[in-house]
């Protein structure tokens, strides 16, 4: 998995949150992300101002250190407006900066774990990169539901 590098201006998102860590996700019981996807994907159309309803993301903030400790994901839509922030849901800027774009295809959500994996190997083994823990975000597309690119900060 080759990643490209990009350079992006501020988004703005807003969408609903988890807090959780990966070591929570290996277990059935305390697993939190498909639940939080489920209901998102229920709930989506009450955000107001969405700048492509046909996009979601998956935003990986406040990590308490790298990615084996906690962290929140937010499953959110990009909007041109953060005024009204629906009951139950959050909103959070994806701050500019430099990303290294990993792209994944094929089932979901087994084509995102792995991909995953193949980015947390890409750092461990000697990358040029250091990953900044600002903010990483999985871009999904539903006209093309076996695809999803990652963007991961870098310093």
């Amino acid at each position: 998995m080759i990643p490209r590098i990009t350079q992006r201006n501020d988004s703005k998102i807003i969408g609903m949150e988890v807090r959780t860590s990966n070591q929570l996700e290996t277990q059935v019981s305390s697993a939190k992300i498909s639940l939080l996807w489920k209901k998102f994907h229920k709930e989506k159309e009450k955000i107001p101002n969405r700048k492509n309803e046909q996009t979601s993301l998956g935003v990986y903030t406040n990590y308490k250190s790298d990615h084996r400790g906690e962290y929140s994901l937010i499953a959110a839509s990009e909007v041109s407006s953060l005024e009204k922030i629906p009951e139950g849901m959050v909103a959070h800027i994806i701050p500019p900066g430099k990303y290294l774009i990993f792209s994944a295809k094929g089932r979901m959500p087994q084509a995102v774990v792995n991909a995953w994996k193949q980015i947390w190997k890409y750092f461990a083994n000697g990358s040029p990169f250091k990953r900044a823990f600002t903010v990483d975000f999985e871009t999904y597309n539903s006209a093309n539901e076996d695809e999803v690119d990652i963007h991961i900060a870098i310093l």
